[in-house]
């Protein structure tokens, strides 16, 4: 097979390979929250499920995030353009830390349907008290 056949069946292999999804769950936390990083069609989000939410998951698109992942290991630096939005998240086999820091009023003037909410997303620093998992599936 020649090589430029070979070479675009494993780049069409990998992108039929679904993308890893993390689940980090806040331990002890009254307010319930569970964050997830995935990929939703081209541009990945970060979702928080939080006890004033229900079982709705609030959605902030991260536009140009590359998070990199190493077997079972994630890590995601992200600053937009206006700083509004930021997420800090380490997934290693030493311990997880996720900080995240959204402002809807720096932020709704780049997405005017941005759910006001999404200050529920702010960790008010780092955060180590998680339980975290990288996988190819949603819980």
């Amino acid at each position: 097979m020649p090589a430029v056949v070979l070479a675009s069946l494993l780049v069409i292999a990998a992108a039929a390979q679904p993308a890893p999804i993390v689940t980090c769950t806040v331990l002890d936390d009254p307010a319930e929250r569970v964050y997830r990083l995935r990929r939703s069609d081209e541009t990945w989000s970060l979702g928080l499920r939080h006890k004033e939410l229900g079982d709705r998951w609030l959605e902030l698109r991260l536009p140009g995030a590359e998070p990199k992942f190493h077997a079972g290991t994630a890590r995601l630096t992200y600053r937009n353009a206006n700083g509004g939005r930021q997420v800090n998240l380490t997934v290693s086999e030493h311990g997880s830390s996720l900080d995240v820091w959204v402002d809807h009023g720096l932020e709704v003037n780049i997405e005017p349907d941005l759910d006001p909410r999404i200050d529920l997303m702010n960790t008010d620093g780092r955060v180590q008290s998680l339980n975290c998992d990288v996988s190819a599936t949603a819980p």
